[in-house]
C-alpha cells in the first residue's frame, strides 16, 4: 500500500520552562498550534520480513531519519507485526527551527503504519507516541491547537482564537537552534515559572512570553516589531531559530528574514 501524507510544522504559543525532572528532561507549559506548512512523505508498506529505507533531501537525512526509523522499529516491537517500510520524504520545514518537523515526520510514520494495520485506537496512538519524542503526541492526535504540558506528552484539545487567522514566518539565513544546547543555557536561569494562562484574543507577549527569547538573539524582533499592528502576536517558536506572527490580515515584508505568510489552517 502506498500513501501520501503531509507532516505539518508548529508554533510554541508561549512556552514556559517549569521544571527540570530528576531524569533531565524538562517540564514545559505551552500551546501548540498546527501550521499550514509541511512536509511531504510517500510512504510505501508491505507485510514481510521488518525493513526501513527513507530517501530524500540529504541533509535532513544525515541528522534526522533515526526519529522516523525509530517511530517504525518501536511500533514493530510493540505490536509484533513484522513490514517491509520505504519512505520519500521532501523536506519542505527548515532543520534546528522550532517547528518542529522532526516530530511531525515520526508522528506521520505511526499514523501512516496504525491506519494500515489500524493495532491502535487514537487514545492508544497518542500514549504509545511519547516513546518516540517529547512533541510527537501532539503531532498524532489530530488536533488543530492543543495545550501542552509535562515533557510534551499530555495534549488537552483547545479551541482557536478565531480572530488570527494567517500566521507568518520569519528566519535569519543559516541560522539553526539545537534544543539540547538551548536547554543547557537556559538551565542558567534557572526557571520555575508558573503555567500559562487561557488562551485570550489579543494575544499579549508577557501573558503568553517564550522563555527561549531569554537566550534568542533579538535582531528579527527588532526589525519587525514596529511593522505589525496592536493585536498582532509576534513570537519565538520553540527553542528557535523560527519567528512567527499571528495577524488578522495578510501580511508582506521585504525583510530579508520573512519567508512566508499563509492562512491559518
Amino acid at each position: 500500500m502506498q500513501m501520501i501524507v503531509h507532516s505539518y510544522a508548529k508554533a510554541n504559543v508561549g512556552l514556559k520552562v517549569t521544571g527540570r525532572r530528576e531524569d533531565g528532561y524538562h517540564t514545559i507549559s505551552s500551546y501548540f498550534l498546527l501550521l499550514p506548512f509541511y512536509d511531504e512523505i510517500k510512504v510505501s508498506i508491505e507485510e514481510g520480513p521488518y525493513s526501513v529505507s527513507i530517501k530524500g533531501n540529504e541533509s535532513y537525512i544525515g541528522s534526522k531519519e533515526d526519529l522516523m526509523e525509530n517511530s517504525a522499529r518501536l511500533f514493530s516491537l510493540e505490536t509484533g507485526l513484522s513490514f517491509s517500510l520505504k519512505i520519500e520524504i521532501k523536506k519542505n520545514i527548515p532543520l534546528q527551527a522550532g517547528l518542529g518537523g522532526g516530530s511531525s515526520d515520526a508522528a506521520s510514520v505511526l499514523i501512516a503504519l496504525n491506519n494500515y494495520f489500524k493495532y491502535f485506537s487514537q487514545e492508544e496512538l497518542i500514549d504509545f507516541s511519547q516513546l518516540v519524542g517529547a512533541d510527537v503526541p501532539f503531532f498524532t492526535s489530530g488536533y488543530k491547537c492543543a495545550y501542552v504540558s509535562g515533557i510534551g506528552e499530555r495534549v488537552e484539545e483547545r479551541e482557536w482564537l478565531k480572530e488570527y487567522k494567517y500566521v507568518s514566518l520569519f528566519r535569519a539565513k543559516g541560522s539553526g537552534v539545537s534544543t539540547i544546547e538551548a536547554y543547557r543555557k537556559l538551565d542558567e536561569y534557572n526557571l520555575n515559572t508558573t503555567p500559562l494562562s487561557n488562551l485570550v484574543y489579543p494575544l499579549k507577549r508577557s501573558e503568553f512570553p517564550n522563555d527561549f527569547e531569554l537566550i534568542e538573539g533579538k535582531s528579527i524582533f527588532d526589525e519587525i516589531k514596529n511593522t505589525i499592528k496592536e493585536d498582532d502576536y509576534l513570537s519565538l517558536s520553540g527553542s528557535g531559530s523560527v519567528w512567527f506572527l499571528l495577524s488578522k490580515e495578510p501580511y508582506c515584508s521585504k525583510s530579508e528574514y520573512f519567508l512566508s505568510c499563509k492562512k491559518i489552517i
